[in-house]
């Protein structure tokens, strides 16, 4: 590892921490302006979203991060240009059929028709703004990349406070505000992308071939990621109320932190493990599986120290009516460990394009979030379905890695061997 990373991971540290504040800056305002059962609606809406990923975008911000480093054997610019025809037509194709699922069950979510379409938007423009932002972190430029998703969470907050405080439009005012924040930075990232040469408009179906390649495999993966997320949620809604899922959903949401601290690390050593990867000799190989295992402890140091953190910080961060939203926050912080290593996993399946193994692992997760959150919660209540989450977690990064080995067997019976290398090639430098 070198300097130029400890750099580019300070920069995206930095970028993450002011983007998560977006969401943790609105939690004691939106957690003061609406009750729990409108709460409940906001983050129904984001479940929503999380479901709409499996097919807004197909994923292909992640296939283009990854082709650039094997830019010499493709057109790349075309590429990148079927890749947003590719996630535009998906996007239209998962609102359509959104619409046709609010339709029928609008009543039983409790969420208006007209919300359900729009969470496919939403997660088709992230996707679409983030083939600039995951690209220019492939070219190990870490300062636009992060500048440019500071200034999109910028313009987040600001339209939902606009909406929310002076508008007065509730939960609605807040998907209002990030939707359209969304919208506008995937139009900035395709003008960019034209700017800078890395796209053209074309269309070729040989690239819209190997996009769907990597993409398709990846929508079990994708589908069955957002019922992990989604099974003890939709379990608290069911059993326990929308009140219920309010409290729950602020308790996500501080836990959210953890999540954000992976996704800073991923975006920062990415480049650097797909390099380690690529090499011919074995010290690369090593050299990852020793950062694994360092990292892995050093997770759950930090969401215990976060949880420790939160109950000193959280009386005042949250309104009085989701007090009880602080103890349950540390499940979540260790789930939120459990995933910042399970990240590192996945990326070994990138890496050789085989994501269906990835895909199998989460459905087989998922299965068991669904089974562990209507035991658990019928149980325990809200600490049982928190607990559930950590559950499913945990078993996603343990049949993650023992996947991998099949795809990309990897050094980690010599765990010795693998810290020392990892040791001297920092001393190195």
């Amino acid at each position: 590892m070198s300097l130029s990373l400890l750099r580019a991971g300070a920069i995206y540290g930095l970028a993450n921490a002011l983007s998560a504040a977006v969401p943790f800056l609105l939690l004691p305002i939106l957690t003061r302006a609406l009750p729990p059962q409108d709460y409940g609606v906001v983050v129904g809406f984001f479940l929503l979203v999380s479901v709409s990923t499996s097919l807004a975008g197909l994923n292909v911000h992640s296939a283009v991060s990854v082709k650039w480093f094997d830019r010499d054997k493709v057109e790349f610019p075309s590429y990148v240009g079927s890749a947003l025809v590719l996630a535009v037509g998906s996007t239209a194709l998962c609102a359509a059929l959104l619409l046709v699922a609010g339709t029928l069950w609008h009543v039983r979510f409790g969420l208006a028709v007209w919300l359900w379409p729009l969470a496919a938007l939403l997660a088709g423009t992230t996707v679409v703004a983030g083939l600039r932002t995951t690209l220019w972190q492939s070219q190990l430029r870490a300062l636009p990349s992060a500048t440019f998703q500071v200034i999109a969470a910028s313009i987040n907050m600001g339209l939902s406070l606009i909406a929310v405080l002076l508008l007065g439009l509730g939960a609605e005012g807040r998907v209002a505000g990030a939707v359209l924040a969304s919208l506008l930075a995937a139009v900035a990232a395709v003008l960019l992308l034209r700017a800078s040469g890395d796209s053209v408009w074309a269309c070729s179906a040989q690239d819209v071939r190997r996009l769907l390649r990597f993409g398709v495999p990846l929508i079990p993966h994708a589908l069955a990621g957002a019922l992990l997320a989604l099974a003890d949620r939709f379990t608290v809604s069911a059993r326990l109320g929308t009140d219920a899922l309010g409290i729950y959903g602020a308790a996500a949401q501080l836990g959210m932190v953890m999540n954000v601290l992976g996704d800073t690390l991923v975006k920062a050593v990415s480049p650097w493990m797909y390099a380690q990867m690529s090499g011919r000799f074995g010290g690369g190989r090593l050299r990852v599986v020793g950062a694994t295992y360092v990292l892995l402890p050093a997770w759950i140091l930090v969401a215990v120290l976060l949880w420790l953190l939160l109950t000193v910080v959280g009386p005042a961060l949250l309104g009085e009516r989701y007090q009880a939203a602080i103890g349950l926050s540390l499940w979540f912080l260790l789930g939120g460990a459990m995933s910042s290593i399970y990240l590192n996993i996945a990326g070994l399946f990138f890496f050789t394009a085989r994501n269906e193994w990835l895909s199998a692992a989460t459905v087989s997760s998922a299965v068991l979030a669904v089974v562990m959150a209507s035991i658990l919660t019928a149980r325990y209540g809200l600490s049982g379905a928190a607990a559930a989450y950590l559950c499913a977690q945990t078993a996603q990064l343990v049949l993650s890695w023992l996947l991998s080995q099949r795809i990309q067997p990897m050094p980690w019976h010599r765990p010795a061997l693998a810290l020392r290398t990892l040791s001297r090639s920092w001393r190195r430098r």
